[in-house]
């Protein structure tokens, strides 16, 4: 039978073997670390540079496809008003005309057509005026009478 001596000294035998083989594969780690460290450190180099030059070739690109939106809205907001200021520069005048005419009716005022209107009548009245006033003097001329 063993004793309780014996098995502790077993159990303290595993654990220092255990221990001595953690401690042999930490060596074992930092062997090769330090072996393939250097390769790992160079090949990390590289692939930073590469993803840094395409980094820097997205930010170009972004900055000439937003260079290229800035113009085409700049121009296209330049078309558009002109064609803003076109299109009101016709319309203004016409919308003030019938405004006026709007207020000129409210206030029960003569409008520019109604003087218009009321011009023409009057020209033709005076023509007809004219032209019955020539009938007139014609016609009072004196007749010879035969004596």
């Amino acid at each position: 039978m063993t004793t309780n001596k014996e098995k502790a000294k077993e159990m303290q035998a595993g654990l220092t073997e255990k221990a001595r083989e953690i401690w042999l594969a930490g060596l074992g780690v930092f062997s090769t670390i330090e072996e393939e460290g250097e390769k790992l450190f160079n090949k990390f180099l590289e692939k930073g540079k590469e993803l840094e030059g395409k980094g820097e070739e997205f930010e170009k690109k972004a900055k000439e496809t937003v260079s290229s939106l800035s113009s085409y809205f700049s121009t296209k907001s330049e078309e558009i008003s002109k064609e803003v200021t076109e299109k009101l520069s016709q319309n203004i005048p016409q919308m003030i005309e019938e405004n006026v005419q709007k207020v000129v009716e409210k206030l029960g005022l003569t409008s520019k057509t109604e003087v218009q209107e009321l011009s023409d009548k009057v020209d033709r009245l005076t023509k007809m005026v004219e032209d019955l006033s020539k009938k007139m003097s014609s016609s009072e001329k004196p007749q010879k009478t035969g004596a």
